[in-house]
């Protein structure tokens, strides 16, 4: 299947692409991280997947702003259970070979307690959370060399 054409996509198909690029860029740098023999290389390589990392949290960000339907789907919850629901009206067994595991404790959900944050990031830079601040002034919106204008630092300019 032929890819469209960048010139035939609207902004918020141009956002979804760069992502999903981000995504496979982030990917492609710890795999070279884990790869690398020496340490200064392993910490170059995770360095730039925590830059594409902040691009993915950036291009979240205009893909909720230019998409309303998109941005309620970050921002209505996904109810426990939801998976495992969609496997079993698939008819498939869910864990039909593992053991059933053993009741969680009184006030734990999925083996936390409610008050144990997910992450350690804060509230604010979870997806499905609150909405990501907005990008630092400083910060180019799009790195993606592909799609930068020409004068835009893609070619031997400062950066």
């Amino acid at each position: 299947m032929a890819e469209t054409p960048d010139s035939d996509l609207d902004d918020v198909a141009r956002i979804r692409r760069v992502l999903a690029r981000e995504l496979e860029t982030i990917n492609e740098y710890e795999s070279f991280a884990r790869a690398a023999s020496h340490p200064e290389v392993k910490a170059f390589f995770l360095h730039l997947a925590t830059e594409e990392k902040e691009h993915v949290s950036e291009a979240v960000h205009m893909l909720r702003m230019l998409d309303a339907n998109q941005d309620a789907r970050f921002t209505s919850p996904i109810a426990a259970g939801h998976f495992q629901q969609a496997v079993a009206d698939a008819g498939t067994p869910v864990a039909a070979h593992s053991p059933s595991p053993t009741p969680p404790a009184p006030n734990v959900i999925n083996g936390r307690s409610p008050v144990e944050p997910l992450t350690a990031l804060p509230p604010q830079r979870l997806m499905y959370g609150l909405p990501a601040p907005p990008p630092a002034v400083e910060s180019h919106p799009l790195t993606v060399g592909s799609l930068r204008r020409s004068g835009g630092g893609g070619g031997g300019g400062n950066r």
